[in-house]
């Protein structure tokens, strides 16, 4: 279902992927969480909608666990998004002491099918991007799908470089491989596999550099990294981090090198 908020955004509840009405380009995608949420008090916009409902809908109605921060951090990343897209307007109001509420003033539209555009039909990827990986404390940790996601995208940048279609400038790599230029650790580019704002981006260069000098992961010429983390672990809950370097030599494609952390983040 597409909805049209504000005039201005256009927002696909089935992916979450979120775009300006009037420039498909500018399209981005929430995380699976973070659409969930959104989706949940969008729908019932002008009702109050408790705490305990969206965490009983969004996390443990899907075998997760989570807390009223963490509730909280999600709410401040829907609400920059908006702002990111120009729509001053408060769309999603704190009710103290019970919930959070969708603005009724602000002006929502459901769009017919007819008008449902994919923003994203016109690039062609060469792997899926990898969805949300949470994980419950102490019971089930979804490591598996993290893993083959990985594994298909190390693959795809194996073949890549070795045909010498590999690059290190961002637009090139990004719409080969879908994915994300995050920062130069020393010499080397670290890419990730999901967009995100700027204060995660830099929560996340924080972790990758605290991970890498802790194992002594250095930078070599001509490697390249790969690197994932979970939400979850952002936010100071039990979690997963992937980091892999990718080397090449005068024939191309040499090998990876890949680290692994599970358990809660270190600097919290």
């Amino acid at each position: 279902m597409v909805y049209l908020i504000g005039s201005l955004i256009k927002y696909r509840s089935d992916d979450g992927a979120m775009w300006l009405a009037a420039d498909e380009s500018s399209a981005i995608t929430l995380t699976v969480t973070m659409n969930r949420m959104l989706w949940f008090i969008l729908s019932r916009q002008g009702q109050v909608v408790s705490r305990d409902e969206i965490l009983d809908s969004v996390w443990d109605a899907h075998g997760l666990i989570s807390s009223n921060n963490t509730l909280n951090k999600y709410i401040s990343e829907i609400r920059k998004k908006f702002v990111l897209f120009g729509l001053e307007d408060e769309c999603i109001a704190t009710v103290p002491k019970i919930g959070f509420i969708f603005n009724s003033e602000v002006d929502v539209q459901v769009l017919p099918d007819d008008n449902d555009v994919d923003p994203n039909e016109n690039k062609k990827l060469a792997s899926a991007p990898i969805t949300e990986i949470t994980s419950q404390r102490g019971k089930r940790q979804l490591y598996a799908p993290l893993l083959l996601a990985l594994s298909l995208i190390i693959s795809t940048l194996s073949f890549l470089m070795h045909k010498n279609y590999f690059s290190t400038n961002e637009n090139t790599i990004e719409k080969e491989v879908n994915t994300f230029f995050l920062f130069n650790f020393d010499t080397c580019p670290v890419y990730t596999t999901q967009k995100n704002s700027q204060s995660l981006s830099e929560l996340k260069k924080d972790i990758f550099i605290n991970m890498a000098n802790d194992v002594k992961v250095s930078c070599l010429p001509g490697a390249t990294f790969l690197y994932q983390v979970s939400e979850t672990y952002l936010y100071g809950d039990i979690g997963r981090v992937y980091i892999s370097r990718c080397t090449t030599g005068n024939k191309g494609f040499v090998s990876c090198l890949n680290y692994y952390w599970s358990g809660y983040e270190k600097n919290e």
